[in-house]
């Protein structure tokens, strides 16, 4: 029997794609292990020996490559591939974490207007607001414990993500 309207279909066709990406995240989060205080750390020391050396007025346009491998070394990480796909998790994450904080600005400014153009403005950013603060895709994705120990760090985090993206966005 067919769809009774195109918008039920549409909405099949996305529960069905919402299923897929869980699946998907149930799937990777099986390749991953969940993450240590001490690869947090490393991860940390790294991201903010790479802005030392990137964010000195005098670094030049090889600054990149010489952070990375500064960046390696205070570390302890020995292999590339830990750190890019450690730095990927923290991107995601803190990204996320930015993001929200950034929503709830503009959301807190919204809300002192009176104006029926705010109001709907703000109405919109709640929505956004709420699927930005759910955390549980990337829970599936990297294990609830990662995301808690994340959580713990987020400050820094979110600090060191905001230096990084300013810094890589101008390279």
């Amino acid at each position: 029997m067919p769809p009774s309207s195109f918008f039920d279909d549409l909405e099949a066709t996305q529960s069905q794609s919402a299923g897929m990406e869980a699946a998907d995240a149930r799937t990777l989060r099986l390749a991953s292990h969940p993450l240590t205080e001490a690869e947090l750390q490393s991860l940390v020391r790294y991201q903010e020996t790479f802005l030392a050396h990137v964010e000195q007025p005098s670094a030049g346009k090889d600054a990149i490559v010489a952070a990375h491998q500064l960046g390696m070394q205070a570390s302890g990480l020995k292999e590339t591939k830990v750190v890019e796909l450690g730095t990927a998790m923290l991107r995601a994450y803190s990204g996320q974490r930015w993001t929200a904080r950034r929503l709830r600005t503009r959301l807190a400014e919204l809300e002192q207007r009176l104006d029926a153009a705010s109001t709907e403005k703000a109405g919109k950013i709640r929505d956004e607001l709420r699927r930005v603060e759910d955390l549980e895709p990337l829970a599936r994705r990297y294990g609830q414990g990662t995301i808690d120990l994340l959580n713990q760090h987020e400050e820094r985090l979110v600090d060191l993500h905001a230096r990084m993206q300013k810094v890589l966005s101008r390279a």
